[in-house]
């Protein structure tokens, strides 16, 4: 039997090793670190964890205490106390009872913030508004201009939750503050304005429909059409914008519903309020200031007809009896009616229309705005209505080179087109309940006046509110 043996005997050499390993995250306040503690000895340190400063020197540090370490292994640590596109110094410790023994030393840089949209691009003061970026701090404030938005969250460092603050301006500039860094989108926030305000209530308690309406020097008219969706009204009120009064304005002539007016002229409509077909009006006068001059009757039916006036002489489109596509005009000289060439498809009351330089314009059933040109006699589509046209019967107003459009059947949307431009900008919805409709609408002095009431199938007791609209009103 052979038997081998050996013995070997050999001290262990002591080992304690402090490593600051490298940065696990890094954001513009938000720094995660990671240490290690290499040994072979039985240590127990007190506290342990990193220095962070933004000198070598580590004068003034951040530091990161991670508490009580037993034995060797890795550790994170974590910082929010940054400040963003900085250089940093970071290196662990560990105290052993007194003695405190540091690990190497590393360099890091926060990041830089960074903005790149929000949305809505425009909106109304209280609507909820995205901004998104990267590296944003939790104390992060958002600035329209001089007034500071609530921030609500952010999500990630990237995203930007808010409610849009009250508006100064029109278009303000948009400002993310990040600790000591301001940044600023290139463009602006537009905000979504007009103001409504309440100037009185029609002086009877009826709903009317189908009326007339029109506008002389500082005198808006109402009247004629249907009395609470079933009887006809005879009557012609009138309120001053000057001295806020109403005053009744004797009509001599028929009653009549779906008449057309203008700021001279008033006329045709239907004779009674079952259509069977509906029997028509024909009857046609001269707005005077003391009254109403009877003219030779409208050799046309006229029900629901666009009527405006241009260089002194009137313009009638569209019938909803008769020819639907005839287009009309009254000579203020001669007295005499000519036949224009037809429309290229039916327009009639129902559609918003407005005047502007000698031009007639029409939103159709399927939102095409049309150019009628009086000069050339001539039609075309130049844009789209891109708000909602509810039930019809909408409003067109022209203040300057601004055209407003809505307020449709049961809508309370307006916008706003530019007539240079052709663009177009939402404005803020009038109000009332949403089954309101618009009675009648006229411009004065740079704002529009506009008469609201519920349509015809709600039941209750709801009065006629005029209200008076700034389209630049904030």
């Amino acid at each position: 039997m052979l038997i081998l043996g050996w013995a070997c005997t050999e001290e262990e050499t002591e080992t304690t090793v402090l490593v600051t390993e490298e940065v696990l995250y890094t954001s513009a306040e938000n720094i995660r670190l990671l240490g290690r503690l290499i040994t072979n000895q039985n240590i127990s340190a007190t506290d342990h964890g990193f220095y962070i400063s933004e000198d070598g020197n580590f004068s003034s540090p951040i530091i990161i205490s991670l508490g009580i370490k037993e034995g060797p292994g890795r550790f994170i640590g974590e910082s929010n106390d940054l400040i963003n596109s900085k250089t940093y110094y970071a290196k662990a410790y560990m105290d052993l009872g007194g003695e405190i023994q540091f690990g190497n030393v590393i360099t890091l840089n926060t990041l830089s913030p960074i903005i790149e949209s929000y949305t809505p691009a425009f909106g109304k003061a209280g609507s909820e508004m995205t901004i998104v970026g990267q590296n944003f701090t939790e104390n992060t404030r958002i600035f329209f201009g001089d007034s500071e938005a609530q921030v609500s969250s952010i999500d990630f460092e990237s995203r930007i939750h808010l409610k849009i603050p009250t508006a100064s301006s029109e278009s303000v500039p948009l400002k993310v503050i990040v600790q000591d860094k301001t940044l600023l989108f290139p463009t602006e926030f537009r905000y979504q304005i007009g103001t409504y305000e309440l100037v009185t209530k029609y002086p009877e308690p009826i709903r009317l429909y189908e009326t007339v309406f029109y506008n002389v020097g500082s005198s808006l008219n109402i009247g004629l059409g249907i009395a609470n969706g079933n009887s006809f009204y005879n009557k012609i009120q009138q309120f001053d914008l000057a001295t806020k009064t109403w005053s009744e304005k004797e009509f001599n002539g028929s009653p009549r519903a779906f008449a057309f007016a203008t700021q001279n002229y008033l006329g045709g409509g239907t004779a009674g309020l079952v259509d069977l077909p509906y029997p028509i009006n024909f009857s046609f006068y001269k707005i005077n200031p003391n009254g109403f001059e009877r003219l030779p009757d409208l050799p046309f039916p006229s029900r629901e007809s666009i009527a405006f006036e241009d260089a002194g002489n009137l313009y009638l489109l569209g019938s909803k009896s008769g020819n639907p596509l005839a287009f009309r005009k009254y000579n203020s000289s001669s007295k005499i009616w000519t036949e224009l060439n037809e429309s290229p498809i039916a327009f009639s009351t129902e559609n918003a229309h407005f005047i502007y330089q000698s031009k007639l314009f029409i939103v159709d059933g399927e939102s095409k705005l049309w150019e009628y040109s009086i000069n050339s006699d001539t039609w075309r589509t130049i844009s789209t209505y891109p708000g909602n046209l509810g039930r019809g019967y909408g409003m067109g107003q022209v203040i300057g080179d601004k055209a407003y459009i809505g307020l449709f059947k049961r809508n309370a949307e307006v916008w706003e087109l530019d007539l240079n431009s052709l663009t177009w900008k939402v404005k803020n919805e009038i109000p009332g309940i949403a089954a309101d409709i618009t009675i009648a609408h006229y411009e004065k002095d740079g704002y529009l006046y506009i008469m609201r009431g519920p349509d015809v199938s709600i039941s209750g007791s709801y009065p006629m509110n005029l209200y008076k609209f700034d389209p630049n009103g904030i």
